[in-house]
């Protein structure tokens, strides 16, 4: 459709991965479906796993996966993080389509930062974040060799540090830009949508799936963490930070979802209040005395009629956009990471 919205916002990742060369690799490896991020953080794994570490072991260290298996999972998550951005990403542009908001606002202007953050923020963000680092890797880490050096200031630097950061404001733009815009936008329901969503069940299912990736994100940092206990490495042994690190992230997801449901649930409410309240008003224009059922009479049947019909569809639109089954699901993904933390740690 001409009017539909179309998110063409910067990715932190591609743009650092299209710097480094990696969109002309893909463009000349056979086949169509390779994404540069993809061969960007593949790059990049085997430069540690394959050369850096390598040259530890046989430099009298031991390689880290020999040390410390549990990491695996560790790359694992980089790999998470990338997807999860695409799709979050690819979503939230289907999703922004889906609500079809010119058809629902006259005069509507797109811009694509009402719904997203914007690159100029991302850009900001990134720049504190590389400070931070590379101060934390100075001043309190020190860089005893080279291999050392490579991780804190180039790797952290180019991969972990812009994944982190595209998927934290891409899933900020979903739980809490998406709703409140769409509250702001002051737009119609669809009361006739099939689904009795009002036309937001794509944006129900965005809500749900993204903190199902940020669900499984913590998950993969829980088993990171413990994973030196689950494998009996000894070394680490985790303690009141992990359970306090842990706890919070798992209370800001939990924010996060009920932040957005709730918005949108307010939103949804009020509007299907308010289209109930004019409907009311037409029934009364349609009746002569309607407060007394035995002696009413109607003025208009035929307006009367419409307006019983517009009505049953309107109180038959739920007020949020999930049903059961979905409020079930992401019940057990709000409570099984903090019901596994607490579990574990009781046993330590």
């Amino acid at each position: 459709m001409t009017n539909d919205i179309e998110i063409t916002n910067k990715n932190l990742v591609e743009y650092i991965a299209a710097i480094f060369g990696f969109n002309k690799l893909a463009q000349m490896l056979p086949g169509k479906d390779i994404k540069p991020s993809y061969l960007f953080i593949g790059f990049f794994s085997i430069l540690d796993l394959a050369i850096l570490q390598v040259y530890v072991h046989f430099t009298g260290g031991t390689h880290i996966f020999l040390r410390s298996p549990n990491v695996a999972i560790g790359y694992a998550t980089v790999i998470l993080g990338v997807f999860g951005i695409e799709y979050m990403s690819r979503s939230l542009n289907e999703s922004i389509s889906a609500v079809r908001v010119h058809e629902r606002v006259e005069d509507y202007e797109n811009s694509e930062t009402q719904w997203i953050i914007s690159w100029r923020t991302k850009i900001i963000i990134y720049i504190i974040g590389v400070i931070i680092l590379y101060a934390h890797a100075i001043f309190n880490v020190g860089i005893p060799n080279q291999v050392t050096a490579v991780n804190l200031l180039f790797t952290w630097e180019f991969v972990l540090l812009p994944i982190i950061i595209e998927f934290t404001l891409t899933y900020i733009s979903i739980h809490i830009r998406l709703p409140r815009q769409i509250k702001n936008t002051d737009m119609n329901m669809f009361f006739y949508d099939p689904r009795n969503m009002g036309g937001f069940a794509a944006v129900g299912v965005l809500l749900k799936r993204s903190y199902y990736l940020y669900t499984i994100a913590l998950l993969m940092f829980f088993i990171y963490v413990y994973g030196r206990v689950f494998l009996s490495l000894g070394g680490y042994q985790p303690g009141l930070f992990d359970l306090i690190f842990f706890s919070t992230a798992w209370f800001i997801g939990l924010l996060s979802i009920a932040h957005s449901m709730y918005t949108m649930h307010r939103f949804m409410s009020n509007e299907k209040e308010d289209r109930i309240r004019e409907i009311e008003e037409e029934l009364h224009e349609a009746l002569e005395n309607p407060y007394d059922i035995n002696n009413s009479t109607v003025d208009d049947p035929g307006k009367l009629e419409d307006a019983q019909r517009r009505l049953e569809q309107v109180r038959n639109t739920r007020v949020y956009p999930a049903t059961f089954t979905m409020w079930s699901q992401i019940g057990i993904s709000v409570f099984l990471p903090q019901l596994l933390q607490l579990t574990v740690q009781a046993t330590l």
